[in-house]
């Protein structure tokens, strides 16, 4: 049985979605948690809902300063930090001939500099205790959809990737583990309003790319990072875990 007692566990975006889900498995696991977010209302009930030994620090991963302000004040209340999970990103569907320098820098800065940020930063903690960084990726960094809508998120995700390889190979001789899951369509927050767009017929036939036939949830994501971040992946480094109910393995 996967246990994380006596680890500190650190989530970006965990007010919601994967996120959330990952700091409440860490926390029943025997983790202490923390949490950072943008939105300082929602992480604050988020963390009040796991326990009052919640760490709850706003943060926003594309500011240094922030990620900097962050991983001091896990420092400061736990003392040492085993596990960090990349989890903040945003999503900006936007067509690439329409899509403008700012849109792009904007989701560029929360979706790879924020990864990029946390990881540089937190690396002397987790050389510490040898731990694990896990990166959220996206299956939209092997193959896009029609239409051209997310050319700008596909590439952030897949620079993700690139970013999560190069610390496995360069700090694994330290003791650092760094993975990536890449989640198919999950149903959460960002992606809940387009779905609620689409009619019946729609969704019928969306799902049917899908051999599993159903949408992931974000408890089926949690799961999955929560086993790479666990001493049951300890031999696991520099790899993509790909979570999609089978989608890419149809194309």
């Amino acid at each position: 049985m996967i246990r994380l007692d006596g680890k500190t566990v650190l989530v970006t975006g965990g007010a919601t979605g994967f996120g959330a889900a990952s700091a409440r498995i860490a926390r029943e696991l025997g983790a202490q948690v923390a949490i950072a977010g943008r939105r300082e209302d929602r992480g604050r009930d988020a963390a009040s809902a796991l326990g009052p030994d919640v760490l709850f620090i706003p943060a926003d991963v594309s500011q240094e300063r922030d990620v900097v302000r962050m991983l001091s004040a896990v420092q400061h209340r736990f003392g040492r930090l085993d596990v960090l999970i990349n989890n903040a990103g945003m999503i900006h569907r936007v067509p690439l001939a329409q899509d403008d320098v700012a849109g792009w820098d904007a989701l560029m800065a929360t979706n790879l500099r924020g990864v990029f940020l946390c990881c540089k930063h937190a690396l002397p903690m987790l050389t510490a205790t040898r731990g694990a960084i896990v990166n959220v990726s996206s299956v939209l960094a092997f193959a896009s959809r029609p239409g051209g809508r997310s050319t700008a998120y596909d590439a952030s995700k897949a620079g993700v990737l690139a970013l999560t390889r190069s610390v496995a190979v360069a700090h694994g001789p330290a003791g650092v583990r760094c993975n990536a899951v890449c989640p198919g369509f999950v149903m959460t927050e960002m992606t809940r309003d387009l779905w609620e767009k689409w009619s019946q017929q729609e969704r019928d036939a969306f799902l049917q790319a899908y051999p599993l036939r159903r949408m992931g949830t974000a408890e089926d994501m949690a799961q999955a990072i929560i086993f790479l971040a666990s001493d049951a992946a300890s031999w696991i480094t520099g790899q993509t875990l790909i979570v999609d109910g089978g989608q890419l393995a149809t194309l």
